[in-house]
């Protein structure tokens, strides 16, 4: 994902349809996470939070009876530590309340379709239909990554990534990264590279990233999130 000139925050929200297997099994659509697409997946800064304390207590929309409240809280943690420190949040509170915000119309219209009798495939249709852009499609665990961004306020919103400029737009370039990093560390940019050739002999890192930062995740999208 290419957040675009100016754009310091973009990744995508993702929601589950409920048709997925295993725990990704539920009566109603319910909401994943988001997730910043730094590294391997996009452009994205890596912008961490005033306060990194993990959540104590479930956030609304992750409340939704798919799982009991202890594995429920395990599961929110685990998107703040993976995802949601790097979102530019000014601690877990604020995190989940946009997470919550900005998923409640897009979830209310997979709700829709799916007691309708859609499948993904319909639920898709619906979505984008309702003015919502689908960045990815995941056919594997049955859910649908909605493009999103945050302007200099940090605020996150669902957008087209042609728009990400439009509504995200203008962040002083004095906030992106300064570039001094000497090693990779998870979830932060590595050293500037232009080529895998230039992080091979970098501490911790693996190769080159579209951001143009050494990284070191591997590439691969499937097994993360």
């Amino acid at each position: 994902m290419d957040c675009g000139d100016g754009v310091n925050l973009c990744g995508v929200l993702t929601l589950a349809s409920g048709y997925g297997p295993n725990e990704y099994a539920a009566s109603e659509p319910y909401v994943h996470g988001l997730w910043p697409e730094t590294d391997s997946y996009g452009t994205s800064e890596c912008i961490a939070p005033q306060s990194t304390t993990d959540p104590t207590k479930l956030a609304t929309c992750y409340n939704n009876g798919t799982n009991n409240d202890a594995d429920q809280l395990d599961f929110e943690q685990h998107e703040w530590e993976k995802h949601g420190c790097c979102a530019g949040a000014e601690d877990a509170d604020d995190y989940f309340d946009q997470v919550c915000s900005i998923s409640t119309a897009p979830l209310k219209v997979m709700s829709d379709s799916k007691s309708n009798g859609g499948d993904l495939d319909a639920i898709e249709k619906a979505v984008t239909s309702a003015g919502y852009e689908v960045f990815y499609k995941d056919t594997q665990y049955s859910q649908l990554y909605l493009s999103a961004c945050a302007g200099p306020d940090a605020k996150w919103k669902t957008s087209p990534v042609a728009d990400f400029v439009k509504n995200c737009g203008g962040w002083d370039p004095s906030n992106s990264d300064d570039n001094d990093a000497t090693a990779c560390v998870t979830s932060q940019h590595g050293p500037a590279c232009s080529s895998d050739k230039d992080c091979s002999d970098i501490t911790d890192c693996v190769r080159c990233a579209s951001s143009g930062y050494c990284t070191d995740v591997p590439l691969s999208y499937a097994e993360t999130n």
